[in-house]
Formats: structure tokens, C-alpha cells, sequence
């Protein structure tokens, strides 16, 4: 069942253009991910599909609903986490995620055992009862995404949700979110970490300049470059123009990043070039290779390295 969709979907911001062409289909209990630099137009895709802003042209429907002329019913179905949302902080995490829900229709009781679940489901048990002014910024991030998944809507809207989240903690949020999709539960999440993208994502849609120019598994967009692996050198002198003409260079300033076929090419090239300069990495293509990759056979981007 498609339970997101989007066609032609374009927003105008005065003459210029927030997003210019999003076309594509989200299935029932997929978590999709919307993946692309800052300024690409993942924030004003997602608020249009949350009904917070009215398309430009195009059409989009969330569960079967228009969101221009059923916005009251989806709102009723979705949960929706901004990039930029503050908890109230004269609320403790307790209460935060339980008048949430008791807003929402939940009844009181349910709502304060569904909050204590994800206290503890997002490690903020010991904090419950701490006034979020007292909070760090990570810690009532948490809270935020706590209050969004905690209400069980159809279909939930998470807007670069693992921003200013250690390592540890952005583990633990993507687990949860993985066993939130596995309940059946469909999520678009928008990120610019192409890492977390690879790791979380059953699908990927690719977003550039108000674009959106490919999708598929995280799998898929790696197999579509045709390299496997990659050395990451210091950019030295002696590393002459006719070298690299003959070999797949992305320039990264003091740095080079040198595409080759297979494992063992990678390893003889950087013993080749040991003596030479430093050698940072050796690793397979991943997922922000295949955006270098793609995007430059979609037309490039000024704002990104060209591959």
C-alpha cells in the first residue's frame, strides 16, 4: 500500500524556489530516508507533507489524504519532530511526553505508562522528574523524539532527528526507530549524514537543489558506482596531473580520494603511493560516494564536491 506520495511537488519562497521537482512513493511500514546537503529541500518536502506548508505546484498525499484539502484528518495520523524543536523547559521529560499524548487523545493513565515505556526505551529514565532547564541540549533532544515516537501514529515525520546526539546515543535512537518501523509504523526521516542514511534506511531518495534524482536501497545507490573501493591520500607535488588523469579523483583540498576497482588494486595503490605521501584510508565505496557519483551524472551541484 503507498502511503506516501508525492508529484511534481515544488515550493516557491518569493522567486526563489525551496523545492523545485519531488516526485516519489512511500510504502505502508517502510522507513525511508531523504538524504542530501543543508539547503537541499528536505525540510520544505517534509513540511508540506505535514501540511504546514502549501505547495507551490504539484500534488502530495499522506495515507490516501490531499494534504491541501485533507490537512485536519492527516494531521490527526501523523507525528511530525522539526529540525528545530525546543521542548518546553519548564516541563520534565515526564511530563513533556505525557501531556503530548493526553493533547492527542490519549487518556491519562495510558498516557503516563506509554511515557514511562520511553523514558526507559530512550535511557532518560533517571532524568524523568529533572526540569528540562536543567537538561543538556542532547538530553532534551531526546526528550523531543521520545514525544514523537512514544504517540503511535500511522505515520511519523522525523526531521534530521540525531543532530547534536553523541555516538552512543544516535545508536540507540536508530534502534529504536528500526523497532518502531518493524510494528508496522511508516517514517520519513530527513538527514545530511549519508552514514546514517546507509545504516538505517530501506530506501534512500536522493535530494539535490530541490530535486529529488534517484532512489533505492542504500545497496543499490553504492552498486550503481562503478568502483569498490577507495584510498584516501594528502594531496602531495610529486603526484603529477598525468597520474591522476589516468584514475577517478575527487579533490578535497589537501586531501585526494582515489577510486579504484577492486580490494586488491586499493592495497597496491597505497603501497605504491606510501613512499610518496600519507595514506589515511582504505575502504569500500559507501553511500556518499554513490551521492558524489550520481549527482554528478544528474547534472552536479556547486554546493557538493564534483566526483
Amino acid at each position: 500500500m503507498i502511503c506516501i506520495e508525492a508529484t511534481n511537488l515544488g515550493r516557491k519562497y518569493g522567486e526563489i524556489w525551496g523545492l523545485r521537482e519531488a516526485n516519489f512513493n512511500i510504502k505502508s511500514g517502510e522507513l525511508v530516508v531523504l538524504a542530501g546537503p543543508n539547503g537541499a529541500g528536505k525540510t520544505t518536502t517534509i513540511r508540506i507533507l505535514t501540511t504546514f506548508l502549501k505547495p507551490s505546484k504539484g500534488e502530495a498525499k499522506v495515507l490516501g489524504y490531499d494534504v491541501v484539502k485533507e490537512y485536519k484528518v492527516i494531521r490527526k495520523k501523523i507525528a511530525y519532530l522539526p529540525q528545530e524543536y525546543s521542548v518546553r523547559r519548564d516541563l520534565t521529560p515526564m511530563e513533556a511526553i505525557m501531556w503530548n499524548l493526553v493533547a492527542r487523545g490519549w487518556s491519562l493513565r495510558e498516557a503516563k505508562n506509554q511515557a514511562i515505556r520511553w523514558l526507559k526505551l530512550l535511557g532518560l529514565w533517571n532524568l524523568r522528574n529533572k526540569v528540562c532547564w536543567n537538561l543538556s541540549g542532547g538530553e532534551r533532544h531526546r526528550v523531543a523524539v521520545a514525544m514523537t515516537l512514544a504517540t503511535e501514529a500511522d505515520v511519523i515525520f522525523l526531521d534530521e532527528p540525531t543532530t547534536g546526539l553523541d555516538v552512543e546515543i544516535k545508536r540507540q535512537v536508530w534502534k529504536i526507530i528500526r523497532e518502531v518501523v518493524s510494528s508496522g509504523v511508516t517514517i520519513l526521516m530527513t538527514t545530511h549524514d549519508l552514514n546514517e542514511a546507509e545504516i538505517i534506511a530501506d530506501r534512500v531518495i536522493l535530494i539535490s537543489k530541490g530535486v529529488t534524482f534517484t532512489e533505492a536501497s542504500p545497496s543499490e545507490l553504492v552498486a550503481s558506482v562503478p568502483y569498490e573501493y577507495k584510498v584516501v591520500v594528502r594531496k602531495h607535488k610529486d603526484l603529477s596531473e598525468d597520474y591522476l588523469d589516468n584514475r577517478r579523483v575527487v579533490d578535497l583540498g589537501d586531501r585526494l580520494v582515489i577510486y579504484t576497482n577492486t580490494r586488491q588494486e586499493a592495497i597496491a595503490l597505497a603501497d605504491e603511493l606510501s613512499s610518496i605521501t600519507s595514506i589515511y584510508l582504505i575502504d569500500r565505496v559507501r553511500l556518499d560516494d554513490a551521492y558524489l557519483y550520481l549527482i554528478s551524472k544528474a547534472g552536479g551541484d556547486e554546493n557538493v564536491t564534483s566526483f
